[in-house]
């Protein structure tokens, strides 16, 4: 008896030892590394700031995604966008928690903390970009890449060009939307679309643009092209240097009324009826397909495709740069607003830096990370690394993806942020409807364009 007694305890003893030296408990499986990788050597925290409190809950379903595959917890702060600006340069300063990764919302907020954006040129994530003219750049250094996307340009419905090139009696003699690399190429094709309507069974080429001052958004957009050509050379962004145009040439001016003629010439109301419809409007006429063409953007295919009498497919419908006759405009790709760019605080510990760079790179090319951003986060994504299974589902939002990422095309930046402020929106589209009826010549309306923003840069400086 006393010797299985000295057996037992010496068992026991031996147990208790060997507890008190397993450092590194196994485990469990939301902690559990299944990457197939060695997880870190050390617990590492990634402090994350974001712009879209309406995204916190994908952003947490995403942290803890990604704590379970490699270890690193993500702390995500999000900040309203009303308030961001001043949250961001705040959350910066802070001696600590200050975010190694951080959201940038436009021209503003990077204007107010570039010196805080790390170069991430020498990192994988400047491989990802389809089209670096997007990504934020300073002295040459790659400081936030953009993440999510709207374009605008002409969208077109392939029935109804398809049943025009498929014309045997057409004046051109273009095959396909292919072909259609600049203005005098467009105009062509319009020109002869607008002759061959009835075979077509289409109304008009163009669905109508509003021109009453509280429904000419789309002008904002359509301008960028016209007003990217003033900048286009300027050191810097275009955006900062649109801010800082004293005097806008509008070099453009005669190409832009031949661009406008043939549209508002080719509508369904004419060139005197665009004060009377809406956007619903022109947006119903070629939903119905009774147009060709309909300048819009990337975000509206919901609400074409809710249209009265819509017959749209969703395979049918593409979109083609706003031509304007500008020299070597066949390189010239959709305007493109960047709404979401992703960048790196510089004054983070390099341990965070890397580890800010990791999480970038897992969620932007492996095939977990990216099926969260396109179906937790929603993003339009420009970024190289999306195959064509991996686009929205929505075709606008894939389409202008493919063609951003068209080589040898460079997208046109949406500068509506810049133009001036007070009444020159307002007064610019009653100046291009009183043209559109015939009551103002075209150079009277260039020269009140010119004076309105030289006027309105002027007031904004002093105030």
């Amino acid at each position: 008896m006393k010797r299985l007694l000295s057996l037992l305890l010496a068992a026991l003893l031996l147990l208790s030892l060997a507890a008190c030296g397993e450092k590194n408990p196994t485990p469990d499986a939301s902690e559990r590394d299944t990457s197939g990788t060695d997880a870190p050597a050390a617990a590492t925290t990634l402090t994350v700031l974001s712009a879209s409190p309406a995204l916190s809950g994908a952003l947490e379903e995403i942290a803890a995604a990604y704590r379970a595959k490699t270890g690193v917890s993500l702390r995500v702060q999000s900040e309203p966008a009303a308030t961001y600006h001043g949250a961001l340069s705040t959350a910066l300063n802070r001696t600590a928690g200050a975010p190694a990764l951080f959201a940038l919302t436009g021209w503003d907020d990077f204007d107010a903390v570039r010196d805080r954006c790390a170069d991430l040129g020498g990192t994988s994530l400047a491989a990802f970009l389809s089209d670096r003219s997007l990504a934020l750049t300073d002295g040459g250094k790659l400081k936030a890449i953009p993440v999510d996307v709207t374009a605008w340009g002409l969208l077109y419905n392939e029935d109804v060009t398809d049943r025009y090139f498929a014309l045997k009696d057409k004046k051109t003699s273009y095959a396909s939307m292919d072909e259609i690399t600049d203005f005098q190429k467009l105009k062509a094709l319009c020109e002869d679309m607008a002759a061959h309507k009835k075979e077509l069974g289409i109304d008009a080429v163009f669905a109508d643009l509003p021109l009453r001052a509280d429904s000419a958004d789309w002008l904002r957009h359509a301008a960028s092209p016209a007003v990217y050509a003033d900048v286009k050379d300027s050191d810097g962004p275009a955006a900062a240097a649109v801010r800082g145009m004293k005097n806008f040439a509008f070099s453009l001016g005669d190409r832009v009324r031949d661009a406008l003629d043939l549209i508002f010439g080719g509508s369904v109301s004419g060139r005197k009826g665009l004060d009377s419809v809406s956007t619903a409007d022109a947006q119903k006429e070629f939903a119905a397909g009774k147009t060709a063409f309909l300048y819009s953007d990337s975000e509206s295919f919901s609400a074409l495709q809710k249209a009265e009498g819509s017959t749209l497919q969703k395979d049918k419908l593409h979109f083609l740069p706003l031509y304007l006759g500008a020299d070597g405009e066949d390189a010239t790709g959709l305007t493109v607003r960047v709404n979401r760019y992703l960048a790196v605080n510089d004054r983070a510990s390099e341990a965070q830096k890397q580890a800010a760079v990791d999480f970038l790179e897992w969620l932007f090319s492996a095939g977990d990370g990216k099926r969260f951003v396109k179906e937790n986060l929603g993003y339009a994504s420009p970024l190289s690394t999306f195959e064509e299974n991996e686009l929205p589902g929505d075709p606008l939002r894939s389409d202008a993806l493919r063609k951003i990422g068209k080589d040898g095309v460079t997208s046109v930046p949406d500068l509506s942020d810049g133009y001036p402020g007070g009444t020159f929106r307002s007064d610019t589209a009653s100046g291009l409807l009183s043209y559109t009826r015939g009551e103002k010549d075209w150079d009277d309306f260039v020269s009140d364009v010119k004076t309105g923003w030289n006027r309105a840069m002027e007031a904004m400086k002093t105030e």
